[in-house]
């Protein structure tokens, strides 16, 4: 979506969009035809095989829209898991669907014995399937030789998320310093791309693109903020002259009222899901601790005006008595035993439903802050007030493809991006991609300190600093730093 930004067409390597989409059909509809085979013991009867027949091509066009909508068919660089945490929602989802086709089709001709047993058919042959597209992925995709080109303040946060990544997607080469771009064409020959970290002068960039077009290396670039709001931007002519129009980034009225609708429309359907679990959840709160069951703080809302943001109370009453306002840690002790539940499974997040039905939120934007981090964040980037041009909401693009711990720079990227290419399609890809996101409990987690982590980068940084600027070929690093 929004992040490394890649200026070659040969960095995308991957497994073809319709081989992944046919191979999901192929196994979907194998499970639910074995499924029928052991039902009747190999011979079904007419009506049961007709509604088979006619209930098959409707749920694969459900299923390939919901697994597009799931990112299932975009390419994936952080491993099986997030491919394994996907499928569940969407093999469950299918099957819910599976049962209303087959029920508006044919009525009861599809017996619920199919159901259950295509299901978790589906599930495992869709593992397995998976599992092989991405070993092959890996095969194709290659391991990609990178050079890091930044100082150590900006480089250091960069390359910790890189050695995150599975092992042997990459292998960083050497580091290049902003000031010593001179010795950049000489290394070129010896990586696949270069990756140039935040903060980069406009200069430093354009002699990075400018060598590496010239060389046949890919380049991936991080987007300035004001870059993020260029995207969508269309060339005009003045006279002879082409320029870039870059419009308002607020939502249209037709915009606001259809997202308006869908907010109202989706949310009833989830409270109506969810509330025997809000109240079970608040049991558990007032068991856990003494205190209110719910806690409300102030955050920062559409067009700057500060509402009431209701949640289940995840840690002791009074936690920030003596600290204040700060941002939660990982193994925070403040934390309650039925919080790290809560907090992990996001159903601490549900009371802000009503913050949905009252107006204040949405389903989908950026995620609202406190007056006191909001004040801050403006102050060191002005751009940060651009969030809210559009209503917070309970989730956004930020919390589906970042972390809890991805820093508020990266984060407000994120959701400038989402403001900038706002559609009722966006909304519903991230409500849909926030379900297996839900199912992490690492994308939950609150700020880690990360010490030997942090100190760990910054020494293998010094070194390969050292070695590229001696000539040598840099200190090769493979895998990741835990």
């Amino acid at each position: 979506m929004l992040g490394l930004v890649s200026m070659s067409k040969k960095s995308l390597r991957r497994l073809p969009a319709w081989l992944l989409a046919t191979g999901d059909m192929v196994v979907l509809n194998l499970a639910l035809i074995m499924a029928f085979y052991l039902r009747f013991a190999g011979s079904q009867p007419s009506s049961n095989y007709e509604a088979l027949v006619s209930t098959l091509p409707w749920v694969s066009l459900t299923a390939l829209m919901l697994f597009a909508g799931l990112g299932l068919y975009e390419q994936q660089l952080g491993g099986l898991v997030p491919v394994m945490r996907a499928l569940l929602p969407a093999v469950l989802i299918t099957g819910l669907a599976t049962a209303a086709i087959a029920f508006w089709i044919r009525g009861f001709a599809f017996p619920r014995s199919v159901l259950l047993f295509g299901v978790l058919g589906q599930f495992c042959g869709l593992l397995v399937w998976r599992g092989i597209c991405w070993h092959a992925a890996r095969v194709i995709h290659g391991q990609r030789q990178l050079l890091v080109i930044g100082s150590e303040e900006t480089a250091c946060p960069f390359l910790e998320k890189l050695l995150d990544l599975p092992r042997g997607l990459f292998r960083i080469q050497g580091v290049v310093a902003p000031w010593d771009m001179a010795t950049l064409k000489e290394q070129l020959p010896e990586v696949d791309g270069v990756i140039v970290s935040p903060g980069a002068t406009p200069e430093n960039k354009a002699t990075v693109v400018a060598l590496c077009l010239e060389a046949g290396r890919e380049v991936y670039l991080v987007p300035e903020l004001y870059e993020v709001m260029l995207t969508g931007a269309r060339v005009e002519q003045l006279d002879d002259l082409p320029v870039l129009q870059v419009e308002d980034i607020s939502l249209s009225y037709v915009q606001a009222a259809v997202k308006r609708a869908l907010d109202v429309i989706v949310t009833f359907m989830i409270l109506v899901v969810t509330l025997p679990i809000v109240i079970i959840a608040a049991l558990s709160v007032r068991l856990s601790s003494p205190g209110p069951v719910f806690y409300v703080q102030e955050r920062v809302g559409y067009r700057g005006r500060v509402f009431n943001l209701p949640k289940l109370r995840t840690m002791v009453d009074n936690a920030e008595k003596d600290t204040g306002p700060v941002l939660a840690k990982a193994d925070d002790g403040r934390v309650t035993w039925a919080g790290k539940f809560l907090r992990s499974t996001r159903i601490d997040e549900l009371p802000q439903l009503f913050s949905v039905l009252k107006g204040d939120m949405s389903l989908v934007g950026p995620r609202p802050e406190r007056p006191v981090f909001v004040d801050e964040f403006q102050r060191a980037h002005p751009a940060y007030r651009y969030r809210h041009v559009v209503k917070p909401g309970l989730t956004g693009v930020a919390q589906v493809y970042g972390r809890y711990t991805t820093s508020w720079e990266d984060k407000l990227r994120y959701d400038l991006y989402y403001i900038r290419n706002y559609s009722l399609i966006l909304d519903l890809r991230v409500l849909l991609r926030t379900v297996p996101v839900a199912l992490s409990p690492s994308a939950a987690r609150g700020r880690t300190k990360g010490q030997d982590k942090t100190e760990a980068v910054h020494a293998l940084f010094n070194t390969m600093r050292q070695e590229t600027t001696a000539g040598n070929k840099g200190k090769v690093v493979e895998g990741s730093i835990r």
